[in-house]
């Protein structure tokens, strides 16, 4: 399975042939894009900039609980506490979240959370072969192996 993660790419118009991927999770302020939004593949969820969509999305994909979100309302880009008990509440596997503009992978209680960055700016991340990679600008900045 190849996963495409992205979040707040604001104006800056979305590059990849989405269709290219088994999954598309966006974390919010898509800005313009949002008509490319609505392919089959593509989850996506509202980010303090945007008028459409989930705040959150709880789906299961290939046999993992996942949670979506912007972030914004759980203050993390002052702290991941309240994001991390509401993903410990939810009894997810994997949280991806944006809004901090800042690449972010860490796990805690046993769930694994994903800030892919701002695509704004060129940070994204993909999930494929149980390795999960964190780009700036099509360069891999950081590898981890993670269990999808």
């Amino acid at each position: 399975m190849k996963i495409l993660i992205l979040s707040d790419n604001h104006s800056k118009t979305i590059e990849f042939d989405t269709t290219k991927f088994d999954c598309v999770i966006h974390c919010g302020d898509y800005g313009r894009c949002f008509n490319i939004l609505d392919e089959d593949n593509i989850l996506f969820v509202r980010g303090n900039c945007d008028l459409h969509g989930d705040d959150e999305i709880y789906k299961e994909i290939n046999d993992k609980k996942i949670f979506i979100t912007h972030g914004n309302r759980y203050d993390v880009k002052y702290t991941l506490n309240y994001l991390v008990e509401k993903a410990k509440l939810k009894g997810v596997n994997y949280c991806f979240y944006g809004h901090t503009h800042r690449q972010d992978y860490f796990i805690c209680d046993g769930i694994t959370f994903i800030n892919p960055g701002t695509y704004e700016l060129g940070y994204y991340a993909i999930i494929e072969d149980n390795i999960l990679k964190m780009y700036k600008d099509k360069k891999v900045l950081q590898k981890y192996d993670i269990n999808w």
